[in-house]
């Protein structure tokens, strides 16, 4: 059996985040007063001698807050009945934020979740743990197969500061912060007990998957060598629909 991200239909309530915060590490709760900074990942030696521009990007998944559903570590399942909850995530630090109904925020670090679906207009963006990868990080799975191999990646965010200069006769750098997100990605193998880190480069790939060969090659004589992350849910389907089909 074979999933992939999928999309459905979606409800949001757009909230700033502007209440106080409760922090969850094991069922505790303490009250934290003010809002959380929108510049709590930045630099704070910014250059006075130019005019920023907008930040591009940003620190949490959505923009607003979005539904979604939750498993805790302890097996407990978010929203419960009749207490329905919202969602946003922190890609730098893990966190998962809630607020309910009465503007009230709980946030929980990354030890305390399983897995979670976030729903942002029409797209799912499922994370999980994967415990034979890592206890440690969330895994957004691609491709996942029950006889053959499955695909995974880790979502990363940098923040990168604006570097803006002017010496008069020529300019450089940008005057804007930026958020980027990059990944990195995982192949499980049948039996889903060893794993590879892999790279959207034809060499890791042929690496990773080294007992495949002769199928690859058939992969990209009919598709091409470009490698991206959409060829790389192609290889690793075509693999499993010839080497293991339903």
């Amino acid at each position: 059996m074979r999933t992939q991200v999928r999309k459905t239909g979606s409800w949001f309530v757009c909230l700033f985040i502007c209440s106080g915060t409760v922090f969850y590490p094991a069922l505790a709760q303490q009250d934290i007063n003010g809002p959380i900074p929108d510049d709590m990942h930045r630099g704070r030696n910014m250059s006075q001698f130019f005019s920023k521009e907008e930040t591009v990007g940003s620190v949490y998944l959505s923009g607003n807050w979005i539904k979604g559903r939750v498993e805790l570590t302890n097996h407990k399942l978010l929203p419960e009945p009749g207490n329905p909850l919202l969602f946003n995530f922190d890609k730098i630090n893990s966190v998962l934020y809630t607020i309910n109904r009465d503007s009230k925020i709980i946030f929980y670090p990354s030890d305390s979740v399983l897995s979670f679906n976030l729903t942002d207009d029409n797209t799912v963006f499922s994370f999980e743990k994967v415990n034979w990868i890592s206890d440690n990080f969330f895994l957004m799975p691609m491709l996942k197969s029950d006889k053959g191999y499955s695909l995974y990646k880790r979502l990363f965010t940098k923040f990168i500061q604006a570097d803006f200069s002017s010496e008069g006769y020529y300019t450089k750098g940008r005057k804007f912060d930026e958020y980027v997100d990059y990944y990195e990605y995982y192949i499980t193998y049948p039996g889903n007990n060893l794993f590879r880190k892999l790279y959207l480069k034809e060499k890791e790939i042929r690496k990773a998957l080294k007992d495949e060969s002769a199928l690859l090659d058939v992969f990209f004589d009919m598709h091409g060598r470009e490698i991206n992350e959409q060829s790389l849910i192609g290889i690793v389907q075509y693999i499993d629909d010839k080497k293991f089909p339903d």
